[in-house]
């Protein structure tokens, strides 16, 4: 009996420290914590904060919806907002100390890493986070002296978006791909004429970034070469008094009619009100305008001119993890399956861009809308019209808003040209001189 009793004691000791070593184990799932100090099952709560149209808030919202269901013990917390205004969010809640989590950047990332605001992301390449089906060129497009800080959403291009009814209306034909800043001038005059009152040719886009980025290009220059700003006051000039002439023309809209339309969503546009018949717009936001109008939209690269081509293929967001984060393995597991998973990829489709593996590339082509299938066909003509990208500005946010203030002064008569011209370049030097 004795022996029995110590047999029973000796293999319930052995039971116990098997179960206690099974409890102890690590994990690879997403649940687990960073430090191995909490349970898989602990309830972890992260932040994620976007921009964008509402078509790209919905379908958002469904992949985290997705995601949470396949991670019980993860939930997302969603903010969002349009282009205008969130950049100066982000920056508050940045210097506040309460950046989210998650965070979708521009390719204006660098200076979020200068300022110490992104998690190194290397200890979850190959793990967590598996690019192995993307394009190197993309994959590695969201590094910084060698480490990777944010995961390539989707590659862009920009074009000339038009109304293809409304050029019927006229009674033209469509604009040409190819057409020259003079031709397309040409062009429109003829068009408004033709559609009367109320109408225009196109928006007043005179204080967009990367349509100046484009325009300086041709010439062999750029906003930002890398180390300064490498455009002049000459260049700006010239810009600002071509776009004058265009609201002389009345081509463009009025002072005050533009600032009351961003163009930057489909809810705030007078292209899908049917009063202007082109956009320049990025590439991935020819689906949601489609999505907000009956006719039918087409697109063709910017116009030609100078001596270089100044188009480019550009990525179009990145999505990153605050250095701040206590959840960056969950994190991480959430990016990969932003960019990874068969249901959430089809839900985003190409809203951010042509995404960057081959793979889901081919199943979204497979089983494309026509318009997704535009997004994809002019990809491939607009990089026959495109060099290497640039650097992008530093604290390009900051020379954003600048451009508009000055764009603004020359539109509603408080400025002339070179006085703006002035502005702006000044505005851009100071940005630039603070990443140094």
């Amino acid at each position: 009996m004795f022996k029995n009793r110590m047999l029973w004691s000796s293999l319930l000791v052995t039971l116990m420290i098997f179960l206690a070593a099974c409890g102890n184990s690590s994990t690879n799932s997403p649940s687990g914590s960073n430090k191995g100090e909490e349970a898989a099952d602990k309830k972890v709560e992260l932040r994620m904060m976007w921009w964008g149209s509402q078509a790209r808030h919905e379908a958002t919202l469904k992949v985290i919806d997705l995601f949470e269901g396949k991670n019980p013990n993860i939930s997302i917390n969603a903010e969002y907002l349009g282009a205008d205004g969130y950049w100066d969010k982000l920056n508050t809640q940045i210097a506040g100390g309460n950046a989210p989590d998650l965070i979708q950047l521009g390719n204006n990332y660098p200076d979020y890493v200068s300022r110490g605001t992104l998690l190194e992301l290397d200890p979850f390449m190959g793990n967590e986070i598996n690019l192995s089906d993307f394009d190197e060129a993309i994959a590695t497009s969201g590094k910084l002296n060698d480490k990777q800080y944010g995961i390539n959403l989707g590659s862009n291009a920009l074009g000339i978006v038009y109304n293809t009814e409304l050029i019927k209306k006229a009674g033209m034909e469509p604009p040409k791909a190819g057409l020259s800043w003079d031709e397309l001038e040409q062009y429109s005059k003829e068009l408004v004429a033709k559609l009367g009152s109320g109408y225009y040719a196109f928006a007043d886009q005179s204080a967009f970034t990367h349509y100046v980025g484009h325009y300086v290009r041709q010439s062999g220059k750029a906003l930002f070469d890398g180390t300064s700003i490498s455009f002049d006051e000459a260049d700006m000039t010239s810009w600002f008094e071509m776009w004058k002439r265009f609201r002389d023309e009345g081509i463009i809209p009025s002072a005050e009619k533009s600032a009351a339309y961003l163009e930057v969503a489909p809810d705030n546009s007078m292209l899908v009100e049917g009063k202007t018949a082109m956009v320049v717009m990025w590439s991935n936001q020819l689906k949601a305008f489609q999505e907000a109008m009956q006719d039918e939209l087409e697109m063709i690269p910017l116009p030609s001119g100078g001596t270089e081509k100044g188009m480019w293929i550009q990525p179009s967001q990145f999505l990153g993890v605050s250095a701040k984060t206590e959840h960056g393995k969950e994190a991480a597991a959430f990016i990969n399956f932003f960019v990874n998973d068969p249901e959430a990829t089809a839900i985003l489709s190409s809203d951010r861009g042509i995404p960057g593996s081959k793979v889901v590339r081919e199943a979204l082509k497979a089983n494309a809308e026509p318009i997704v299938l535009k997004t994809y066909n002019y990809l491939d003509v607009a990089a026959e019209q495109s060099r290497e990208m640039d650097r992008e500005m530093p604290n390009i946010a900051e020379w954003d808003a600048a451009l508009k203030n000055a764009a603004q002064k020359i539109a509603f008569g408080a400025a002339s040209a070179q006085e703006s011209a002035q502005e702006a370049l000044k505005a851009a030097q100071a940005a630039a001189a603070k990443a140094k």
